[in-house]
């Protein structure tokens, strides 16, 4: 792991705790059949990306970010609003991700941090589906649309 991996990886633990409140303050105005199942599983899927961050932070011999005391999610009042919300985060999510993978040093960490970024990635798909898009705009990823 490389000196500057911890740095890095606190500032993708960040992305990810503002995703699990968005989620998290979003479940109950989502219809299951309109997001809110997924949204479920997407939820303990971001909680578990927190964990394996802060388990790579401990790795480095540093020490995690703790999540802020709130985030800014605006005011959602329907469900249609939250998947605006959490398609606004998870391309967030991805935007860093993608910047951020390069700086890592090569093998664990690189690999690790990969695989939730093609997590995250399905978690747009999905949520875009249900905005009535297309799962995929563009051939690759970018978190810019």
């Amino acid at each position: 792991m490389a000196p500057g991996d911890a740095g890095i990886l606190n500032s993708l633990l960040d992305l990810e705790y503002h995703a699990i409140a968005a989620y998290s303050a979003g479940l109950p105005l989502l219809h299951p059949e309109d997001g809110g199942r997924a949204a479920k599983q997407f939820l303990g899927q971001e909680l578990a990306h927190a964990v394996a961050l802060q388990d790579l932070v401990k790795d480095a011999k540093a020490k995690p970010a703790k999540p802020r005391a709130s985030y800014d999610l605006g005011s959602p009042r329907t469900g249609e609003e939250v998947l605006v919300l959490l398609h606004k985060l998870e391309n967030a999510q991805l935007a860093g991700y993608l910047a951020m993978i390069p700086l890592l040093a090569p093998g664990k960490v690189r690999s690790a941090v990969a695989a939730i970024f093609a997590n995250e990635a399905q978690h747009l798909a999905v949520i875009r589906s249900r905005l009535g898009r297309a799962p995929a705009p563009e051939p690759l990823v970018t978190g810019r649309e």
